[in-house]
Order: structure tokens, then C-alpha cells, then sequence
């Protein structure tokens, strides 16, 4: 019987330690986390695998009505001036956003579908970036970001703004 006891008691703790292991941060796989130094680190790898546009080449674009233009910044930074047709999806809620009906309300269009073209900036290009390749993550396949961002295109067309 204290066999039996002892062996039940094992069990559980070992079951414990199992559980409560595989729910910490060192239980879960890093394997295929990479760890950067810095954000402007993560935002250089970034850089490596989205597709940016220059704000010349998005000057040539950004009229159509075929594409969803997108301001990551905050709701202040967009107050100050944004790219005519940008919607204001600040970053920390752009993939619970994106896909929205109300997002897009006043726009007369709907939520782009994954391979719609979509063109996001923020203020240099740095959350610009981590929202394209968020966006890319959730299977949005034609996205680009604004190379420079907003400061960028502002200097180039001062007199092209909301």
C-alpha cells in the first residue's frame, strides 16, 4: 500500500512539474524565436523580407481605389497630417483591426482580402516595417511600407496631406 501511495505521489508531482514547466517561457519552443539586441535590429531583419516603396514610386500609387493605404502611427501623430485615403490603424491594434467592417466604415470599401494591395507607413519606417511583415504573417500576400514613413514623404510632398 505505501508502494502504491508513493507511486500515486510521484505521478502527480511529476505530472505538476510537467504541466507548470510546459506553460513557462522556458518550456516553449525557441527554436525558431530570434532574439535581437535592440529594436532597430528587429526592424533591420524586418527590412530583409517585406517589400518597401520609395515615396516617389508611392506618389505614382497612392490615388488608385484599388489599394488600402494605412497609418500605423497613433491617433495624435495621424491628427497632424497623414497621406490622403490613409486609414488610422494605430500599430498595437492593426492585425485585430485590419479585418473589421467598422475599420473601413466611411471608406466605401470593405476589409482588403489577403491579396489586396496594401501600403502602410508610420512616422521613419520603423513600425511601418513590423506592420508589414505582421500583416504578411496573417497571410496578407501584397503589402508594402513606405520607405522613410511619414516624416519622409512629407518632406518630399509637403503640400500632399490630410
Amino acid at each position: 500500500m505505501k508502494h502504491i501511495n508513493f507511486t500515486i505521489r510521484g505521478t502527480t508531482v511529476f505530472l505538476l512539474l510537467f504541466v507548470f514547466y510546459s506553460f513557462t517561457a522556458e518550456g516553449q519552443n525557441k527554436s525558431e524565436l530570434i532574439i535581437y539586441e535592440d529594436a532597430a535590429e528587429m526592424v533591420a531583419a524586418t527590412k530583409e523580407v517585406i517589400t518597401e516603396i520609395t515615396p516617389e514610386d508611392f506618389k505614382n500609387t497612392y490615388t488608385r481605389n484599388d489599394i488600402y493605404i494605412i497609418d500605423v502611427r497613433t491617433v495624435a501623430e495621424n491628427k497632424a497630417g497623414a497621406v490622403p485615403g490613409a486609414v488610422n490603424i494605430p500599430r498595437g491594434v492593426l492585425e485585430f483591426r485590419i479585418n473589421l467592417d467598422e475599420t473601413w466604415d466611411g471608406t466605401g470599401k470593405n476589409p482588403p482580402s489577403k491579396s489586396d494591395p496594401i501600403f502602410v507607413y508610420c512616422s521613419t519606417g520603423g513600425r511601418g516595417s513590423l506592420s508589414a511583415k505582421a500583416l504578411m504573417q496573417l497571410g496578407y500576400t501584397n503589402v508594402q511600407s513606405l520607405q522613410g514613413g511619414w516624416n519622409a514623404w512629407n518632406e518630399k510632398y509637403p503640400d500632399i496631406k490630410e
